[in-house]
């Protein structure tokens, strides 16, 4: 009797699984890359603002003896300026953080007024912090 040639069934799953388990790891690695990159641009665009409150700072947005929220409408981040020590030139310096904000946490079936205290969502991570100073006049 003579054996018939091809690939057998046994030959067959083996190369599927291979082959599944290629395509899983290059899914998951394309993911990866484009959460990555998703995150980078939102640091990016937080450390863009936090550069353009603090050149505001001390000009247009007045500084104050203590932690000051400035608001960005229509933004997901949350602004602080914090300010610190004066020094004996007459120099303050400041700090700007912006934060992430974390989305709203829905109750299935309520709506979102339900919810109290949720309707903006809450503080996230801090995505950008920026040291600078300015120069305090206290001719007012």
């Amino acid at each position: 009797m003579r054996r018939a040639t091809g690939f057998t069934l046994l030959e067959m799953l083996i190369a599927l699984a291979i082959f599944g388990l290629g395509t899983a790891l290059l899914t998951q690695s394309a993911w990866s890359g484009a959460w990555a990159a998703r995150q980078a641009w939102g640091e990016t665009a937080a450390l863009r603002l936090a550069q353009s409150v603090a050149a505001e700072a001390g000009v247009a947005i007045p500084l104050a003896d203590r932690p000051t929220e400035v608001a960005e409408p229509n933004l997901p981040y949350r602004v602080k300026i914090v300010p610190g020590a004066v020094s004996p030139t007459g120099d303050r310096d400041y700090r700007v953080e912006v934060r992430g904000m974390t989305p709203p946490q829905m109750i299935p079936g309520a709506s979102e007024i339900a919810v109290s205290g949720t309707a903006r969502g809450t503080e996230g991570p801090v995505l950008a912090v920026l040291t600078s100073r300015a120069v305090v006049d206290d001719t007012r």
